[in-house]
């Protein structure tokens, strides 16, 4: 795939289907240049209701790209315009993550509830096939079991396609690519744990899931970020890392990663923190 005047296009040339809504704004704030793709699932059925619904300008929500679970696209709003997916958000220090963001709405239930019966469910009362399901802890409520509905392969090859023309047209990095509950922790949980984001971002720019952790990270947390001895809340704090203090992470333990923390280019103290409040940079 790759993009033409702001538009996907497929591997024949095609541009891929095209239904506009009305819900959008002007050109993104970076002289229409998005810097930041975010992922979302519809909590859903097919794609073609979450298209429906985004046609309507009463809905006050769309996104740029609709792909289906067969992996079918839809686009909705040109690559260099606002779409009104993220809300209140914030990504690197900047808040209101629709003006430089692209928007991908994948159809998917995503969290399911289980009733007495053993059945899983959506929010909505849609029963979903066990086999459909992953059992997982979200990274917003660690410890916490839920169910997830998975996403398919053709959706995937669908998906990875699409954001691998958006990163090279735009230089996009890695840390680009983001899931709404990254840019709204602890307000929204899509596209939740049956995404993996870190082998999504492998896939897309075809690295080693290993070369995240040369990455370096800063607290963002008004309140600061506790450094703990262990990977865990009950784990000994060992300090409040203050808002904006550089870290360099050196293994990643599902939620919790141990970080080192840096003094004027030095490392310093060793510790545990939680994953929400470290952004790149």
């Amino acid at each position: 795939m790759k993009i033409k005047n702001n538009r996907l296009v497929d591997d024949s040339g095609k541009m891929v289907e095209w239904v506009s809504s009305p819900n959008h704004s002007g050109k993104l704030i970076d002289n229409g240049r998005p810097t930041t793709l975010v992922m979302h699932y519809t909590a859903g059925g097919p794609a073609s209701r979450t298209v429906d619904y985004f046609k309507k300008s009463s809905a006050q929500a769309s996104a740029h790209l609709v792909i289906g679970r067969d992996g079918e696209i839809t686009q909705m709003i040109k690559l260099d315009t606002i779409a009104w997916h993220a809300g209140k958000s914030r990504w690197k220090g900047r808040d209101r993550v629709n003006r430089f963001s692209i928007g991908i709405e994948l159809a998917n239930y995503g969290k399911l509830k289980q009733t007495q019966s053993g059945d899983w469910v959506s929010w909505s009362g849609q029963t979903v096939p066990s086999n459909r399901v992953v059992v997982d802890d979200h990274k917003h409520f660690p410890g916490k079991q839920y169910g997830w509905e998975i996403f398919d392969p053709e959706q995937m090859d669908a998906v990875i396609a699409a954001a691998q023309a958006i990163v090279s047209e735009y230089n996009l990095d890695p840390w680009d690519l983001v899931g709404h509950e990254d840019i709204s922790i602890h307000r929204k949980i899509d596209p939740g744990p049956a995404f993996a984001m870190d082998k999504f971002r492998t896939m897309v720019f075809g690295r080693e899931e290993d070369t995240w952790n040369e990455f370096k990270y800063r607290v963002d947390s008004h309140s600061g970020l506790n450094l703990r001895t262990e990977p865990s809340v009950s784990g000994r704090l060992i300090e409040n890392l203050s808002d904006g203090t550089e870290v360099h992470v050196i293994e990643n333990i599902g939620n919790w990663w141990l970080v080192c923390k840096v003094i004027n280019g030095d490392e310093d103290v060793t510790g545990y923190v939680h994953r929400n409040w470290l952004t790149p940079g």
